[in-house]
């Protein structure tokens, strides 16, 4: 079985882009495993894990023995971390629009208080009769034509004017102000399912894995970016307990032998941790 991982790997070298790192390995043949997934679905997690070494050992050294040296000083990890934003919902009050329906019309009009919606007012030039008198003559009155009523000077003869308490018949929701979403008492955090061979890593994680000890700061994580591969990434939510600072990594897994398996994404993963030390 070990021949055949290193002859895969040997195939697999002659395809996959030069690497900087050993992390852009596996982003390479995880993009062929997404496109192959049928064949790559048939080799164990475990085995994937010998070909991104080995196929960093032949990329920088042009043999397997930098690789079979980083097998054996591997140790795998689950990190998380928040960086203090509140995970947003889909505001319940308006479904996500971001405004409501107003109640007091109809789509932004409302009936003309002048006229009562019909659209005319009585002629204050003849009093509503249609007539008036000139020097003992009756005559047609011309503002209105003989009709009695003119057009409301409120709404233009239209019945309905706009409506002042919306816009268009929207109102903006007050529940979460027009964005759609509203804040929860959750944070989104990232989880960071790692393979390291860096002794301060393994160390830190060893030590504090489910802890309240901090593992390590975000920034030292990110400068020591060169010395793990992220096999597996994942957003998520969650209300933590008050000793969860933002910007801050812990450990909520560590083990030189872990279950390993494929999620939706030919990522690698595990799932043997556990968060609920850590979250409410």
């Amino acid at each position: 079985m070990e021949d055949k991982i290193k002859r895969l790997a040997t195939n697999l070298a002659e395809i996959i882009p030069e690497p900087k790192e050993p992390q852009q390995v596996w982003d390479s043949l995880r993009f062929l495993m997404r496109e192959q997934r049928d064949y790559f679905q048939k080799i164990p997690p475990e085995n994937i894990i010998k070909v991104i070494f080995y196929v960093w050992s032949l990329k920088e050294t042009g043999n397997l023995k930098l690789g079979e040296k980083m097998l054996n000083e591997i140790s795998f990890a689950l990190i998380f971390h928040h960086e203090g934003n509140y995970h947003k919902e889909t505001c319940g009050h308006c479904d996500g629009q971001g405004s409501i329906n107003c109640d007091e019309c109809d789509s932004g009009k409302i009936e003309c208080s002048e006229c009562n919606g019909g659209g005319d007012e009585t002629c204050e030039e003849c009093d509503g009769s249609g007539e008036i008198e000139n020097d003992g003559e009756t005559l047609t009155c011309s503002e209105c034509g003989g009709e009695g009523v003119v057009s409301c000077g409120e709404c233009g003869g239209d019945g309905v004017v706009e409506c002042n308490q919306c816009s268009y018949g929207n109102l903006t929701c007050n529940d979460c102000e027009g964005d759609g979403d509203v804040d929860t008492n959750e944070y989104e955090f990232f989880e960071h399912f790692i393979v390291t061979w860096d002794g301060y890593i393994k160390n830190r994680c060893e030590i504090t894995e489910e802890d309240t000890d901090i593992t390590m700061s975000e920034y030292e994580f990110d400068k020591r970016s060169a010395e793990f591969i992220t096999l597996g990434f994942e957003e998520s939510h969650a209300k933590f307990e008050p000793w969860v600072e933002e910007n801050e990594m812990y450990c909520a897994y560590y083990s030189d032998n872990p279950r390993l398996e494929y999620n939706s994404e030919m990522e690698i993963v595990t799932s043997n941790y556990n968060l609920n030390y850590a979250a409410k």
